[in-house]
């Protein structure tokens, strides 16, 4: 993920520059970072996630997304592109800015040895900080396992994990159940 960084901008500069740009940054409190492509493995979990979500949404309010749609965190200091984006109900956007959505309620990550701390900390903390979101998950890409993060009705957080590709992963905050073979589907053997 981090490939070069640029001096420190405001959003509107970032906003700016990113919509005319040919590749995707993130920003960060005045600090953006060029984004990185994934790899083959990356780019199957976050598909086999999409797949799995879009079929559990049927019937629903609700609309599964990829990377290319831009999330612009509660706190107002991260700009991102998650690896797979839920929002349910009508969509929020950024006003002025109508390829920014601000009300995902689950995002997912795909951790990498690029991107692991960022996903980890960085925005792991702003996704805390956005009052839509309800749940995100971190998704290892070399074993069968992913963290929860889960909203409390009182606010806090709690977090969970599910591994090995017998069981489920149970999305609460969406009402879905994701069996781990399907996700890991392509990734890991057996």
């Amino acid at each position: 993920m981090a490939v070069r960084h640029i001096p420190w901008i405001s959003p509107e500069e970032f906003l700016d520059q990113e919509a005319v740009s040919e590749t995707k940054h993130m920003y960060y409190a005045g600090s953006v970072t060029a984004m990185a492509g994934g790899s083959y493995e990356h780019g199957i979990l976050a598909g086999n996630l999409l797949g799995e979500l879009y079929a559990c949404f049927r019937g629903r309010e609700c609309r599964v997304v990829g990377s290319d749609v831009l999330f612009q965190t509660g706190s107002k200091e991260m700009y991102t592109y998650p690896d797979v984006m839920v929002i349910c109900g009508p969509v929020a956007k950024m006003a002025a800015r109508p390829t920014v959505v601000t009300n995902p309620v689950f995002l997912a990550e795909v951790l990498s040895p690029s991107t692991e701390a960022v996903d980890r900390w960085a925005k792991s903390d702003q996704y805390r900080r956005s009052p839509s979101v309800r749940q995100f998950a971190l998704i290892s890409q070399d074993r069968a396992m992913i963290e929860l993060h889960t909203r409390q009705e009182d606010g806090t957080w709690r977090a969970s994990e599910v591994s090995g590709l017998d069981g489920d992963c149970e999305l609460t905050s969406l009402d879905c159940k994701i069996p781990m073979a399907a996700l890991y589907d392509g990734v890991l053997a057996g």
